[in-house]
This record gives structure tokens, sequence and C-alpha cells, in this order.
């Protein structure tokens, strides 16, 4: 009879298969605690320039001081469409900075973190002088120290990641338009 053959296992006879298993159990704890990290620094990331857009928004943001005018060019957006364009700005460039540091892009490129902060502040003064103050010459000025901080990130991110500095672009592009429009205020 086969009976014979059997053998008692111990536990110093366990098969390799359910080493394997706890290996990769183990692997995939490892991978969900660096992917908690990742979402908190994300949340992080994110909400810091968006905080600092609302902000400005609420506590510095008068709409009637937004154009001098009631016959304005048809291209000039209104109040509203500014403090959203500016929000969709801020996040894209949360997520770009996030992608940057990810990367070790902030460690390795200690400048881009200073253009960055300084991204952040220039935004908040543009809107403090444009619309809080009415000082359109000197929110000129900050627009165009936005745009080229703006210039600098996106090379300084390109050398780190591509998709990072790809994120910059659209707010570039938004910065200069909220620079032409900052002129033309002037202008006016």
């Amino acid at each position: 009879m086969a009976s014979t053959e059997l053998k008692h296992r111990t536990t110093g006879d366990s098969p390799a298969v359910p080493a394997a298993a706890d290996e990769v159990s183990t692997k995939r704890a490892k991978n969900k605690a660096i992917a908690k990290r990742g979402l908190k620094s994300l949340a992080v990331a994110v909400s810091i320039p968006i905080a600092v857009t609302l902000l400005s928004i609420l506590l510095l943001s008068k709409p009637k001081n937004y154009y001098p005018s009631a016959t304005k060019p048809f291209w000039v957006p209104s109040a509203r469409v500014v403090n959203w364009g500016s929000l969709a700005s801020s996040l894209l460039m949360g997520i770009s900075s996030w992608l940057f540091w990810a990367e070790g892009g902030f460690q390795a490129k200690p400048n881009a973190l200073y253009l960055y902060t300084l991204y952040l502040v220039l935004c908040m003064a543009w809107y403090g002088l444009v619309l809080g103050a009415g000082s359109r010459w000197l929110g000129s000025v900050a627009c165009l120290g936005k745009t080229a901080t703006l210039v600098g990130c996106d090379r300084l991110f390109r050398g780190v990641n591509g998709i990072a500095a790809d994120l910059v672009r659209p707010c570039l592009v938004w910065s200069v338009f909220l620079t032409i429009v900052s002129l033309t205020m002037v202008s006016v």
C-alpha cells in the first residue's frame, strides 16, 4: 500500500511556495506604504499653491478693481475666469512640483525651490496689486516676474522630469496671457 510512503511534514519541511507567498505579501505591504506616503506628499504639494491662490482670491481680490473701464476688449476675461484660471494653474504647478520633487529634483537643483517659492510669492503679489490695490503698473511687473520664474522652472524641471516640465507649460501660457491683460490695463 502507498501509505508507507507518506511522510509527515514538520515546520522545517515546509514547501517553498508559502515562503514565496510571504515575500509577495511583504513586498505588497512595502509598496502600499510607499504609495500611502506618496499620496500624502502629493496632497501637500497640491494644497500649498491652491491655498496660496485661494487666500489671495479671498483676502486680496476686489473684482471692481480688475478692469478700469466698462468697455474692455472682448478677449479680456472676467475676474471670475481669472480666478478659476489661476486656481487651475496652481493645481498644475502643485502636481508639477510634486513630480519634480519625487525624482529628487529639489535636492539636486535647489535653485528650482527658490524659483518655485518666488512664483508663489509673485502670484500672491499680482492679486494684491492688481485686484486688491488697483496698482496695474506694479501688477504688470509682478506678472512679468512670475512669467520669468515659470520659464526658469520649466528649464530646471525639464532636466529632471519631462512630464513635470510639460505641466508647467500651460501655467506659462496662462501667465503670459495675464501679463498681456495687465499691460493692457496699464495702457487704458
